[in-house]
């Protein structure tokens, strides 16, 4: 059986993610906990992709290059047909949505630092879920989730004491 071209980006990935598991298990059972937890859900992602990319069907009389740039051209071509009032409409569009992500990356970093992990995941994630008008029983149980994860996987299976944030360290007068 002769490999797609895009399979072997997948098989690529698939023989990566299993060197790091089986490096991984030479590894005491602490320092093993991290390489297993991002490279077992990698390796089957990777499984996954390359099983589609073996089984999807190529379109035929046209290869992948060539469909690429027909994609390419076609926006070349539509963005020249485009007035330059929408293309400043979606400049502007692009711009408040970057900002938009530099704010929340900025005020999640600040919530880290002032309340710690504890309070500040499900915090950020209850305010961004409400900004988002997501229902209240999706955010609630998606912060609660969130906060499971990360307290199970880094305080409970791996010992690393989370970062506790500025306001707990002053309450309990830690310096």
């Amino acid at each position: 059986m002769k490999l797609k071209p895009k399979a072997y980006f997948s098989l690529f990935l698939i023989i990566f993610f299993g060197a790091v598991i089986i490096g991984a298990m030479r590894y005491n059972a602490k320092a093993r906990l991290i390489p297993l937890v991002v490279g077992l859900p990698c390796l089957a992602m990777a499984i996954s992709q390359f099983i589609l990319d073996l089984s999807k069907e190529r379109k035929k009389g046209i290869s992948g290059e060539e469909e690429l740039f027909k994609g390419v051209m076609e926006k070349l071509i539509h963005q020249e047909i485009i007035t330059e009032e929408k293309r400043e409409k979606k400049t502007s569009g692009v711009r408040k949505r970057f900002f938009m992500i530099v704010f929340w990356i900025l005020f999640l970093v600040a919530c880290l630092y002032v309340f710690g992990f504890s309070i500040a995941i499900p915090l950020f994630t209850i305010l961004f879920m409400r900004y988002k008008r997501e229902k209240w029983v999706l955010t609630l149980s998606t912060a609660a989730g969130l906060w499971i994860l990360i307290y199970i996987a880094f305080a409970v299976a791996a010992g690393i004491e989370l970062y506790r944030g500025l306001i707990i360290d002053l309450l309990m007068g830690v310096q």
